[in-house]
């Protein structure tokens, strides 16, 4: 099995600077793939329903996929390019990629090869990234459909408002990168999209 790929996920738009830089691994294998959650956490071996998931190929391509059963969103930006996730296509990731999903935009920071698979943690948080997700969630700077900032939107409810049964909240809208950021030259590589998922088979004592 390759080796795990040590990674930060920057987000573009971030309720507060300690939540700008995310520090991931992504290995191959079910239970080392990371999942972009709707609820705006990046987890690993999350059972909540995710936009998408970022791992290790078979031969040792970072990638990110959208499952049969994820919903639409997500989405791959690369020098102006751009690639939705389709269920089944696994979109080859490259450092300084963006991924976008409704609520967030995030920058890709490849840093090369990891000794082991660590759960994601900020780099300014001296706590799992589950733990400061917790934190800040309990201070109110995160809303259910992720985190509150400029890019996200909900809807005005009155204080004894009682939600309507059967109504889901409102999606956020997908952020676009940042355009002071984005390259122009340079990093003209196409966004390779494959027709066939080349993961590692499941390990079957997982």
């Amino acid at each position: 099995m390759n080796r795990p790929l040590s990674i930060c996920l920057e987000d573009c738009y971030p309720a507060h600077e300690s939540l700008r830089f995310l520090q991931c691994t992504a290995a191959a294998g079910p239970g080392h793939r990371l999942h972009l959650t709707r609820d705006g956490k990046v987890a690993q071996q999350e059972q909540a329903e995710a936009w998408c998931r970022i791992f290790v190929t078979t031969d040792g391509r970072l990638a990110a996929l959208r499952d049969v059963a994820a919903p639409a969103g997500a989405r791959v930006t690369r020098a102006g390019r751009h690639a939705d996730l389709q269920p089944g296509k696994p979109v080859l990731l490259l450092d300084g990629d963006f991924l976008a999903v409704p609520g967030h935009c995030y920058r890709l920071h490849v840093h090369g090869d990891g000794d082991t698979v660590r759960p994601p943690e900020f780099l300014h948080a001296k706590e799992p990234a589950a733990a400061t997700w917790a934190r800040v969630a309990a201070c109110g700077l995160i809303a259910f459909t992720g985190f509150a900032g400029a890019v996200s939107c909900a809807r005005e409810t009155t204080v004894n408002e009682k939600p309507a049964d059967g109504i889901e909240q409102p999606v956020p809208l997908r952020p676009d990168p940042p355009k002071d950021v984005e390259p122009t030259r340079g990093k003209v590589d196409p966004i390779d999209v494959r027709d066939d998922p080349p993961e590692a088979p499941a390990d079957p004592n997982y």
